[in-house]
C-alpha cells in the first residue's frame, strides 16, 4: 500500500467467517461447532419452510438457513444456488407482468392466512373482542 491508500480493515463478517474457520479447524471443541451449526442451520430452514405461504420473509428465512447449512454442508450451497435459479425462472416467467397470476397468488396467500387464523381459534378471539359471536368464527380444535 501507498502512503496516500490506507489499508482497509475487513469488515465485521469478514472478521466473523475467518474467526469461525479458526475455532472450526483448530479448537478442540471445533466438531461441537460443526454440529450446532448443522443444528441451528436445519431448524433455521424448517421454520422458513413452514412460514413459506404466510406474508412475511418465509423464503428469507429458508435462504438464511441454507447459507448457515452451506457452512459446513456442501449440498446446502448447491441446493441453495438450484432453489434460486429455479424461482427467478419460475418468476421471470408466470408471474412477473402477469396480473391474474399476482391476483391468484394475493388470493390464495389471504384464503392460508385466514385458514391459519381460524383453525388456531384467532378469528373467534377478535370477533370476540367486536361482538361477533358466530359459531363459524369457532376453531374445530376448540369444540
Amino acid at each position: 500500500m501507498t502512503a496516500d491508500t490506507p489499508e482497509k480493515r475487513p469488515g465485521p463478517f469478514t472478521r466473523l467467517a475467518h474467526r469461525y474457520q479458526y475455532v472450526r479447524h483448530n479448537h478442540r471443541y471445533g466438531i461441537v461447532l460443526r454440529y450446532v451449526t448443522i443444528v441451528v442451520g436445519v431448524l433455521v430452514t424448517a421454520v422458513g419452510i413452514v412460514t413459506i405461504p404466510y406474508p412475511g420473509p418465509g423464503w428469507a428465512v429458508v435462504f438464511v438457513g441454507l447459507l448457515i447449512l452451506s457452512q459446513e454442508l456442501e449440498w446446502a450451497a448447491r441446493l441453495r444456488h438450484w432453489i434460486m435459479e429455479k424461482l427467478n425462472r419460475l418468476y421471470s416467467d408466470h408471474i412477473d407482468g402477469n396480473r391474474l397470476a399476482q391476483a391468484g397468488l394475493g388470493i390464495a396467500t389471504c384464503a392460508i392466512v385466514l385458514l391459519t387464523l381460524w383453525l388456531t381459534g384467532a378469528l373467534s378471539l377478535a370477533g370476540g373482542w367486536v361482538g361477533l359471536d358466530w359459531a363459524w368464527l369457532s376453531s374445530p380444535f376448540s369444540r
